[in-house]
């Protein structure tokens, strides 16, 4: 069968294998994208599951320049401020210990915007569709590959081949990609899961997002302007296994009421919306982030916990870097010089943050009462005193 040729392959059509694609065909280099999952996948509308993705302002302003944002703005819901807020157990219910508000030094600019997963997926799905550079197989993932001088010789399961001078794995945590490049990585199992559902609640969300700590993970409210008076989130509560397993088991109304005692009231009062979902967490991380005429992204490269809106910025951080490298007329597309550079700028930043998240994972999850005390302090420092706040800020936002 004729080989075809190609600029960029791209094993993985979800969230960041899309932005990856779009980016690719926005700058003029012909893409191929592949993704196990049927059209019908992506086209399908999941009102009942509230899973969402917070992207921060840089990479909104990304998205932006790559022609996205407008597709995606309707589904949007700014975040202006993210709470901090520490609790302590009294006669079985939760008081607020410390609530601090951080927000961007310019008010008027939110420190991101929160969107539903499948709404988001189904339009960037419509807009690679719709891209004269990028051709798109679904239902179809790699057969095999192998590595030449000038290109990479990939065979589908449809039966198509292809040659690239650039493959890029957005194949997830399994990733196919890294495991034929026998690229390594890092996994520690966290012992706890994430459980996700939609609420209503009795207070407006003003647009901000609250992480309220207890014990076992974060509880996190996720602002969402499904209506148009501020009575919706999404809901993101980390826990131990042990717990959330018992939690996924209740009835709907015991669950509600699970949710109102862990909220500490900072919503009022909540109704469920959605049945609750469930998934492990762990940390994972590629000991590698490229290989010769390849490169990873993504989940492929790096998983965390949903703390601080980091691991899907961190994706959009390995897209925008990748997409800079081969847009630099020093280096030759694929070329390892590239991909070197791509390699050391952002395996920095990578493991900072997810050394961060996981810092972070451990002092909300604490059961220590001393350590829980220097946590609720530690609050109150880092918003009172201006240059540490600021400065953690801009690292959070991925802003340079």
């Amino acid at each position: 069968m004729k080989n075809n040729n190609t600029d960029v392959f791209i094993s993985g059509g979800g969230l960041s294998g899309l932005i990856a694609s779009i980016a690719f065909a926005k700058n003029s280099f012909s893409v191929v994208c592949v993704d196990r999952n049927k059209p019908e996948f992506y086209k399908k509308t999941e009102k009942n599951t509230f899973r969402t993705t917070a992207f921060l302002e840089p990479s909104k302003r990304f998205l932006d320049e790559i022609g996205i944002w407008q597709y995606l703005e309707k589904y949007s819901c700014p975040m202006q401020s993210l709470k901090i807020v520490d609790t302590t157990k009294s006669d079985n219910k939760l008081d607020i210990k410390t609530s601090k508000t951080f927000s961007n030094d310019n008010y008027s600019i939110p420190l991101g915007w929160n969107i539903k997963n499948s709404d988001m997926l189904s339009e960037l799905y419509k807009i690679a569709s719709k891209e004269k550079n990028i051709r798109f197989h679904s239902d179809t993932t790699i057969q095999e590959f192998e590595t030449l001088n000038d290109y990479i010789e990939l065979k589908l399961t449809d039966g198509s081949q292809y040659k690239s001078k650039l493959l890029i794995g957005s194949d997830g945590k399994e990733s196919f990609v890294r495991n034929k490049l026998k690229i390594n990585s890092i996994s520690k199992d966290l012992k706890q899961s994430a459980l996700t559902f939609g609420i209503e609640h009795e207070y407006n969300h003003e647009h901000i997002s609250n992480e309220i700590y207890s014990s076992g993970g974060p509880f996190t409210t996720v602002p969402l302007g499904i209506k148009n008076d501020g009575t919706i989130s999404s809901v993101v509560w980390m826990d131990s296994e042990n717990n959330t397993d018992k939690l996924i088991n209740l009835g709907r109304s015991e669950f509600e009421k699970k949710v109102n005692e862990r909220s500490a009231n900072i919503l009022g009062k909540l109704k469920l919306i959605s049945d609750p979902q469930i998934w492990k967490m762990h940390t994972q991380v590629a000991t590698r982030l490229i290989s010769y005429r390849a490169a990873i992204i993504a989940e492929a490269a790096h998983v965390i916990p949903p703390i601080g809106a980091q691991g899907f910025n961190m994706s959009v951080n390995d897209i925008k870097c990748l997409l800079k490298k081969s847009l630099d007329p020093s280096y030759k597309l694929g070329e390892t010089r590239m991909l070197l550079s791509y390699e050391r700028q952002r395996f920095i930043d990578m493991n900072l943050r997810v050394g961060s998240v996981n810092l972070l994972n451990r002092v909300s999850r604490t059961d220590n009462q001393i350590l829980k005390r220097i946590r609720s302090k530690s609050i109150d420092f880092l918003f009172n005193f201006k240059p540490l706040k600021s400065s953690l800020m801009s690292f959070g936002l991925g802003s340079k």
